[in-house]
């Protein structure tokens, strides 16, 4: 049995007790370096983290008021816990509105389903297709490519030192250029695929429940704001 000033996260809780947080968000903590220090986490964190994403002003309001809302269950899942993947669940349904309204005179019929239907799948695969959405707008992978980069420069620079049977040799990296072999083309088709089947896992029923909602949020702002771009 649960102690008297517990109550269960999994259930209605006490009206009394509407504004406390889920107790599963303060078994974690973060490193603050203004005290040099761990702590718990506070709904601050939460605010800051998830404010920091929003869509561009080309983007239609329907749709941004859509990812708003997805971003207020972000926020109140400091208090419930289970909308994390409630959150997660909307945002992506607020990808699938955002890339129809965008492509819906647009995708060719072999990105759309048998009734002539576009839906988020092949939304998503022709918005890659045209150029629209680009490994390089997923700020994610930026440090991922440089890493790359930079490591392939090495081992080249390296090659060079054995081949020419030089003692030493100078890395400028100024001279370091992203190339393709550098971005991970499979990026987007993980993507295309891993999208809409977390959608339709959650729009079928799900069991799910995890506190990476944060990282979807992202991910779908980047791909809405690469298909409306600011002009």
């Amino acid at each position: 049995m649960l102690a008297p000033e517990t109550f269960n996260p999994e259930f209605l809780r006490p009206a009394e007790r509407v504004s406390e947080p889920d107790p599963r968000n303060l078994t974690f903590v973060i490193f603050d370096s203004s005290t040099n220090d761990y702590r718990h986490l506070n709904i601050m964190d939460f605010y800051e983290a998830v404010s920091a994403y929003r869509l561009n002003l080309t983007v239609p309001p329907k749709i941004i008021f859509q990812f708003e809302t997805a971003k207020n269950l972000y926020l109140y899942s400091w208090f419930v816990y289970r909308f994390y993947p409630i959150c997660e669940h909307h945002a992506l349904a607020c990808l699938e509105l955002a890339l129809r309204e965008r492509y819906k005179d647009e995708a060719s019929k072999e990105y759309r389903n048998r009734d002539g239907k576009l839906y988020l799948k092949g939304a998503l695969r022709f918005a890659i297709a045209c150029g629209h959405v680009k490994h390089e707008g997923f700020s994610s992978c930026h440090e991922t490519v440089k890493r790359r980069a930079t490591d392939r420069y090495e081992q080249e620079k390296l090659e060079e030192l054995h081949t020419k049977g030089l003692k030493e040799i100078a890395y400028d990296y100024s001279d370091l250029e992203v190339t393709d072999a550098d971005r991970n083309r499979e990026y987007l088709d993980f993507l295309s695929n891993f999208l809409p089947n977390l959608r339709n896992e959650y729009a079928h029923g799900s069991t799910t429940l995890d506190n990476q909602a944060l990282t979807t949020l992202e991910v779908v702002s980047e791909i809405i704001n690469q298909i409306y771009p600011e002009q």
